[in-house]
């Protein structure tokens, strides 16, 4: 069985996982990545791979489109993929 990931789903997963450090776990900032996951959920029906979306999103977020370092992403897209992260 395969989850349909929505905005709710990834923003979730990014501030249990919080890759770009913002401290919102700590914070109680329930709703720090929602912008982000919307636009990401918008990239996937578009047909990009999650990974692709959420670096694109959280580099023009978060770094004004210049590269990120990805690695911080695969334990997120781990977790929405189903796989241990």
């Amino acid at each position: 069985m395969s989850i349909v990931l929505n905005a709710q789903i990834i923003s979730r997963a990014l501030f249990e996982f919080d890759p770009m450090n913002t401290c919102c776990k700590e914070n109680d900032c329930f709703d720090e990545y929602a912008w982000i996951a919307e636009s990401v959920e918008g990239r996937l029906r578009q047909g990009f791979s999650l990974k692709q979306a959420l670096v694109l999103e959280l580099a023009e977020s978060f770094f004004d489109k210049e590269t990120l370092h990805t690695d911080c992403l695969d334990p997120v897209v781990a977790y929405l993929e189903g796989r241990e992260p």
